[in-house]
C-alpha cells in the first residue's frame, strides 16, 4: 500500500510537472526532464532541457554542460556559452535590491528588464505575470536576448498566443541586435 501511495504520487507530480512545462515554465521544464531520466527517457529529457535552457534557466543550462558532449555540437556549444554569461547575475536578491531592480527597470533599463525576467526564469521571487512585464519592456527598448526570449514564447505559444512567423521575425530582429544565439536557433 505505501509503495502504491508513493508511485502515485510521483506520478502525479510528473504529470503536474508536465502540464507546467507545456505552459512554458522553465522549472517544470527541468523538473519534468528530471523525471524523463529517471524513467531512461533520455532525448525527451534533452529536449525539455534545450527549451528551458533558451529561456536562460541555468540548471537545465548546467545539466548539459555536465552530462552532454556539447563541445561537439555547434548549437549546444552556443546554448552553454550563452548561459555562462549569465551565471553572476542570476542570483537570490534581497528585497531592498530588487526593489531597486525594479526601480531602474521602470526607468528603462533593458539589462535590468531582462534580468528580472531571468529571475523569474530560474524561479527566483519574480512571478509569471510580472516577468512578463518586465520582458516585453526589455524586448521594446531592444535589449537583444530579451527580443529572443519573446520569440520563444511565440514560437512554444508561452504566455501569449503561438505565432511562428512573428516568433521568426523576433529570432532575425535579436540576430540582427548582435544575440548570435538567436541565429542559432534559427538554424537548428
Amino acid at each position: 500500500m505505501i509503495l502504491l501511495v508513493i508511485f502515485l504520487s510521483q506520478y502525479i507530480c510528473a504529470e503536474d510537472y508536465l502540464k507546467d512545462a507545456q505552459d512554458g515554465q522553465p522549472r517544470a521544464q527541468y523538473l519534468y526532464a528530471m523525471n524523463l531520466l529517471k524513467k531512461g527517457n533520455k532525448n525527451e529529457a534533452l529536449d525539455w532541457l534545450i527549451i528551458a535552457a533558451a529561456q536562460g534557466h541555468l540548471r537545465s543550462s548546467l545539466w548539459i554542460e555536465q552530462n552532454t558532449d556539447y563541445q561537439e555540437d555547434i548549437f549546444m556549444s552556443a546554448l552553454v556559452l550563452t548561459n555562462n554569461e549569465l551565471k553572476n547575475k542570476v542570483k537570490p536578491y534581497t528585497s531592498n535590491e530588487l526593489e531597486q531592480m525594479k526601480k531602474i527597470g521602470k526607468e528603462g533599463n533593458s539589462d535590468t528588464q531582462f534580468l528580472i525576467w531571468l529571475l523569474y526564469v530560474n524561479n527566483l521571487y519574480i512571478s509569471k505575470p510580472k516577468a512578463y512585464v518586465w520582458i516585453k519592456k526589455a524586448a521594446f527598448n531592444k535589449h537583444p536576448r530579451a527580443t529572443f526570449a519573446m520569440g520563444l514564447l511565440y514560437y512554444y505559444g508561452y504566455i501569449v498566443p503561438e505565432q511562428k512567423s512573428k516568433a521568426i521575425k523576433l529570432f532575425n530582429e535579436s540576430s540582427a541586435l548582435g544575440y548570435s544565439f538567436a541565429e542559432s536557433f534559427l538554424n537548428k
